[in-house]
């Protein structure tokens, strides 16, 4: 009976939320599109597999919720069901303890490698630590609620007022209930600060390791301008000057290949060429390429290769080298003056020019920065789309907790109905309930969110250790403090109106 209920509750549930997801996905698009990082001619289209699967998911942690919780009450004999039970005031089980160390050990681990992955697997890593420690910091709320709540609660206990002796003792005497009340807190201020913290710290690494690369150099930016001009680089002649441009890359199989033969774009890949002035790649007739674009390509050194501009016209060039991938040479390198023929609206990137020479700023539309100075306001422009991207995670997490907390009050509230009855009958008021009944949900809120915090300063530290490595610089744990705050008063908020609202309701019907 128990798991059939919670069938057709999850798959209800599923229906729903499958068809608040569809609804919402023109939203979610046009929020990418404000953005700018959807791809020109994105639809939005439905398929019935992530349907499918959310509605499986759903349905299956319903029936297993019911499952787990339900086969122990199944197994009461009728007449044990009517003797006093002692059970809510068992903390911990042996098997919750296994479970709770074992998640324990795997999350220390995690924590170790999110500091020893590589770049592109740290966030990921640390995503993967985190929520690892939530499930440890909820499985053994149990284990220390009680001592921590005694510790909060002892200021209050020689005051004269009966309401911190209430909740203490509501909270000490049922640690598996408080300890439902506190894993959505946790995940909602987890997940809050470990974004928001993710953002922070990545807004000071990678300035600094950018601003190392490019150490006592000087740059030369456009200034309201798309890009530098040839006058411009014939004022700075010493230092890097790349002129990118689009082209369509054929292999050629052989050298004497016709030129008829490669302009057919049906086996063409579409790459960025960049034109350099650096001697050692800016060699007529000929081409660097890295390793990666090498691979993709099927190309090696003494190789030809047909490229076709964006005019038609089409050129081959011999492959002078295959050099391991390095952004700042460019993965498809030729002289510059090639690309200048063939491309004659092409407008160069930044100049950076090297300290022992001199850098001028004296064409209209240019500016110098310092090393320092570029780092960050090259960033800039990624950090505002990461700041956004970041804030729509931080909305749909705290969201999703926000709404099992909504639940777990209003359940405990309703749970909690007896008692209420009881210390009204023993004079309590309805405003006196209704502030223990609030004190008792900031309490558990406290609790949650200073757990919340705890379990993820690991992993953001152990990040921020991987970023100092990598970036060569001394980069340090940073917090969002706002965003954190906001999704603690949030949740408190939240919290504290559902479980007020209920209890208000129980016991208007008990006065009634």
């Amino acid at each position: 009976m128990i798991i059939g209920e919670a069938a057709v509750v999850g798959l209800l549930g599923s229906i729903a939320g499958c068809a608040a997801g569809v609804a919402a996905a023109p939203l979610l698009h046009s929020l990418l599109d404000d953005l700018e990082v959807a791809p020109p001619g994105m639809e939005v289209t439905v398929t019935a597999w992530p349907l499918l699967t959310a509605s499986a998911i759903g349905v299956g942690v319903s029936v297993i919720g019911a499952w787990t919780a339900g086969r122990k009450a199944a197994r009461v004999a009728p007449i044990e069901a009517l003797l006093d039970s002692r059970s809510a005031n068992e903390g911990m089980g042996r098997g919750r303890w296994i479970a709770g160390l074992a998640v324990l050990g795997t999350g220390v681990l995690l924590v170790i490698g999110t500091a020893t992955a590589s770049a592109d697997n740290r966030i990921n890593m640390a995503i993967l630590a985190t929520m690892t420690l939530i499930v440890v910091a909820a499985v053994l709320t149990p284990a220390f609620i009680g001592p921590v709540v005694r510790f909060l609660t002892a200021p209050f206990r020689c005051g004269g007022c009966a309401g911190p002796v209430l909740i203490r003792a509501e909270l000490t005497a049922n640690p598996r209930r408080a300890a439902s009340l506190v894993a959505p807190v946790v995940a909602a201020v987890g997940f809050t600060v470990l974004l928001s913290g993710m953002v922070e710290t990545m807004r000071v690494a990678y300035p600094a390791g950018e601003a190392l690369k490019v150490s006592g150099q000087t740059i030369v930016t456009p200034d309201g301008t798309p890009g530098n001009t040839d006058e411009v680089v014939a004022a700075n002649p010493v230092g890097k000057a790349a002129l990118p441009t689009r082209a369509f890359v054929l292999k050629d199989d052989e050298a004497d290949r016709s030129e008829q033969q490669a302009e057919s774009a049906a086996d063409a890949t579409v790459l960025d060429v960049l034109g350099s002035r650096d001697p050692r790649w800016s060699k007529p007739g000929e081409a660097v390429l890295g390793e990666s674009t090498a691979g993709a390509l099927g190309l090696r050194k003494h190789q030809n290769v047909s490229v076709r501009f964006t005019h038609g016209k089409v050129v081959t060039l011999r492959v002078g080298a295959v050099l391991p991938d390095d952004p700042a040479r460019g993965d498809f390198v030729v002289a510059r003056g090639l690309v200048r023929a063939h491309d004659p609206a092409a407008l160069t990137d930044d100049i950076f020019v090297p300290a022992d020479a001199r850098a001028t700023g004296a064409v209209p539309g240019t500016a110098l920065h310092d090393a320092a100075e570029y780092a960050l306001a090259d960033y800039n422009t990624d950090a505002e789309l990461t700041d956004s991207l970041a804030s729509m995670l931080i909305v749909l997490a705290v969201g999703y907790s926000v709404i099992a907390v909504v639940n777990s009050m209003a359940m405990a509230a309703h749970g909690r109905r007896r008692d209420f009855e009881v210390m009204r009958t023993a004079g309590g008021t309805v405003r006196r309930l209704l502030l223990i009944s609030a004190g008792e949900t900031a309490l558990v809120i406290a609790v949650g969110a200073a757990l919340g915090v705890l379990v993820t300063l690991a992993p953001l530290a152990g990040m921020a250790a991987g970023f100092s490595e990598t970036t060569s610089s001394d980069v340090s744990l940073h917090l969002n403090t706002g965003a954190v705050a906001t999704a603690v008063a949030g949740t408190l908020l939240a919290a504290v109106v559902a479980g007020i609202a209920v209890a208000t309701k129980t016991m208007r019907r008990q006065a009634a």
